[in-house]
């Protein structure tokens, strides 16, 4: 019940103000969870910034991208696409409506693998709720279950390859994986690779303890923040495109007494619990889960 309430609370669908709507699930967030006493984390209520995801594959494999999208099109023609988002809580972040193929100008085409019989999907097994291993062992997400439908309706193998976020483009273009598919930040990206998307909204937020007295994104001055490595996260606080067009986030970040990186999100929210970090820069989505998972 909690995790449909969070979700139902965050991002509007595409084409709606990502920062207010994201800003709502933050004060909705730590509105419900300081009146019911029991929550540990909440969500700040300004986002550090907004973005979409896509599906990303190495760039000029535009045939490759166009078979896995025609089948997508399909699950989406006949609401399998929307059921498997409603299951994980999804639905109002979703934007595959405005999905498309985009290959960057001047790439070099992949031959079509007319042969093809599988398909190996890179991801960060500890991304939920796009992808992770479950209380059984098993790999299971979002993202998982749509890829899983989508070789099912191709007749291919899924072949679930876990991966160092940090390496993921070192995996791609070296052939061991076909497919970033696991809450891959297109915005800013959209030249270095061939993308399926978007299809999900994404707000980068801050999570703190309810007992931190950490209220806005300026409390934070001074304080210990953490991250994934790799992560969009990690380049909203630390990229300079030579614009100002990210001034405010750069500046942000240098009021932090550090900038904490880790490999995966369950280690950053064990630190901040631990009071080792005071604040985690993390997707909504996974805030939202890990809000749920928990606050109990």
């Amino acid at each position: 019940l909690l995790l449909a309430l969070v979700m139902a609370l965050s991002l509007a669908a595409c084409g709606n103000s990502g920062t207010s709507s994201a800003s709502g699930s933050g004060s909705a967030a730590a509105s419900a969870s300081a009146s019911s006493g029991k929550a540990k984390f909440v969500m700040l209520d300004e986002p550090l910034s907004t973005e979409q995801y896509g599906i990303a594959f190495k760039k000029g494999n535009t045939a490759l991208a166009n078979t896995v999208k025609g089948a997508l099109d399909k699950m989406y023609a006949d609401g399998t696409f929307q059921k498997i988002t409603e299951t994980w809580g999804l639905s109002d972040m979703s934007c595959y409506d405005q999905a498309a193929v985009a290959t960057p100008a001047g790439s070099e085409e992949i031959p079509d693998d007319t042969g093809r019989k599988s398909l190996t999907l890179g991801f960060d097994a500890e991304y939920p709720p796009y992808g992770y291993k479950d209380d059984k062992g098993n790999y299971v997400g979002y993202d998982i279950d749509l890829a899983k439908e989508v070789c099912s309706r191709l007749g291919w193998e899924l072949k679930l390859q876990p991966i160092d976020w940090d390496s993921k483009d070192m995996e791609l273009n070296s052939g061991n994986i076909d497919v970033i598919w696991n809450g891959m930040t297109m915005t800013g990206r959209e030249n270095d690779y061939t993308w399926i998307g978007p299809y999900v909204d994404n707000s980068i937020v801050f999570v703190v303890m309810s007992d931190s007295g950490i209220a806005s994104k300026t409390d934070l001055s001074g304080k210990r923040v953490i991250t994934q490595t790799g992560s969009s996260a990690l380049t909203a606080l630390t990229n300079d495109p030579g614009d100002g067009s990210n001034k405010a986030n750069l500046d942000l970040a240098a009021t932090f007494a550090a900038l904490d990186q880790t490999p995966d999100y369950n280690t950053a929210f064990m630190n901040l619990e631990s009071g080792v970090d005071d604040a985690v820069a993390v997707d909504i989505g996974v805030a939202n889960y890990q809000l749920a998972s928990r606050n109990g």
